[in-house]
């Protein structure tokens, strides 16, 4: 009646096993996905100021090229004003 206990009790251990390296897997795999991560989280970072400066770039260019629009409409009113006189 003993051997009954054992192999339950055996049986049991075996599932407890297998469990803990399902579990360590895991565990593993995760550890690999945070890593990546940050990883990603340093790169991204790294390039927030580059990219910062390059919409503030963007940003500067974009007024210039407004400025330069007014002008050309200006010269474009001033013109057509001229030729109606």
């Amino acid at each position: 009646m003993w051997w009954i206990a054992a192999a339950i009790a055996g049986l049991g251990l075996l599932v407890l096993i297998v469990a803990a390296v399902a579990l360590l897997r895991r565990l593993l795999r995760l550890r690999r996905l945070e890593r990546s991560l940050r990883r990603r989280v340093e790169l991204a970072l790294q390039l927030q100021e580059p990219v910062k400066a390059l919409q503030k770039r963007a940003e500067e260019m974009q007024e210039t090229v407004l400025s330069i629009q007014r002008q050309v409409e200006a010269r474009a009113a001033r013109k057509a004003a001229q030729e109606a006189s």
